[in-house]
């Protein structure tokens, strides 16, 4: 008797820890959607620091993430193939860390570039009482590997 018992706790466990971690996946998700869209809305006022090139703006940077997005879009629809995309852009990820505050969380969308290069736009986004990203910092900070 102690056995199965013992196998329907671990499997509640095991359950609930999947639960939960679907659900930190979902609010996680939802978290990077609006700091992105933080980001796109306010990019003609923030300033850029870090590895930026001459007269380069966040806006020319982010146009190149849209149009790659609108290309995989189009794609879809006509029932196109995604491995010959003409966008410069390859892949993008934006992945933001709460703080222990709980008040703010730092993003990073990282644009990788074909054939070779990426970029990294790290910002910080102002979370309400639920978690939701509210407000962004007036800076990013821009960094650039091969």
């Amino acid at each position: 008797m102690r056995a199965p018992m013992t196998f329907l706790l671990m499997a509640f466990v095991f359950s609930t820890q999947a639960f939960a971690s679907a659900f930190d996946s979902l609010n996680d998700q939802k978290l990077q959607e609006q700091a992105l869209t933080l980001l796109e809305q306010n990019a003609d006022t923030m300033l850029i620091d870090g590895d930026v090139r001459p007269d380069e703006k966040l806006t020319d940077i982010l146009a190149k993430v849209q149009a790659y997005n609108d290309e995989i879009l189009t794609r879809l629809a006509e029932g196109q193939n995604l491995e010959d995309m003409t966008s410069s852009v390859s892949h993008t990820d934006t992945k933001c860390s709460v703080q222990k505050s709980g008040r703010t969380a730092v993003c990073n969308l990282l644009i990788t570039y074909r054939p070779l290069g990426e970029t990294n736009i790290r910002f910080t986004v102002d979370l309400d009482d639920a978690g939701n990203a509210v407000g962004i910092s007036n800076t990013a900070d821009v960094t650039r590997g091969d």
